[in-house]
């Protein structure tokens, strides 16, 4: 089941970016090199899409399949209506992310930010909310707020943002006594942004990386709704 959902989901990702590279208007602000990431340098992206064509980097975009595969896990895994939420926040992620690597279109990051925003406001939100009928809409409603404000609206140093975020969902995990999975969680996340910081400034993990990074904060995310479900 999982593998023809993320075949699928492979499928959409592969459709939609050909139907971007057929679609000039969505490409005015391609930056071949956005980011930095070494498989885009690896893919000589100083030459711009004339070189790398679209995807332009491959590895990039179909690892972010990571994310779809993380929301049918906390789906199937918890089956309530925060933990829906959070997997469509995924979702979000995952298709962002790809087009953004797949394009690096300014508009593709911001799709990418507000993925993340997604995934982390829902969180930080769910941590907070206390028991009730509606609470699970006003996750998703902060979800939005989150993606559409700080990724659109008032874009601002994403890595603080989401640090903080990270730092309060953390607590309760600690204070519910699930001290392994968010450790777990936390070293998972620690693991990939070491990954994310060697990527950008050597090849040594050759085109690899980033990828590196989306499975393991994917992989982090779904350990970290673990520790702080009720």
């Amino acid at each position: 089941m999982l593998i023809i959902i993320l075949t699928v989901a492979g499928l959409v990702v592969w459709v939609l970016l050909k139907l971007i590279a057929a679609t000039p208007a969505l490409l005015k602000d391609v930056k071949a090199c956005r980011g930095h990431w070494a498989e885009a340098r690896l893919r000589h992206c100083e030459g711009g899409l004339a070189v790398t064509g679209i995807p332009v980097e491959p590895f990039n975009t179909f690892s972010n399949l990571a994310y779809f595969a993380a929301a049918l896990l906390v789906v199937r895994t918890f089956g309530t209506v925060p933990a829906m939420v959070l997997a469509a926040s995924l979702t979000l992620l995952g298709l962002g992310s790809s087009l953004y690597h797949g394009t690096k279109t300014k508009w593709g990051a911001r799709l990418d930010h507000a993925g993340m925003y997604a995934v982390f406001g829902s969180l930080a939100i769910y941590c907070v909310m206390p028991p009730h009928p509606l609470a699970p809409y006003v996750m998703a409603g902060g979800a939005a707020a989150f993606a559409i404000g700080f990724a659109f609206v008032a874009p601002g140093d994403l890595n603080a943002r989401m640090g903080l975020l990270l730092g309060l969902v953390s607590i309760r995990g600690f204070l519910l006594g699930r001290t392994h999975l968010t450790l777990v969680s936390l070293g998972l996340f620690v693991v990939a942004f070491i990954v994310w910081y060697i990527d950008q400034r050597s090849s040594v993990l050759n085109r690899f990386g980033h990828a590196i990074w989306h499975v393991c904060t994917a992989a982090a995310v779904a350990v970290m709704f673990a520790a702080v479900a009720i």
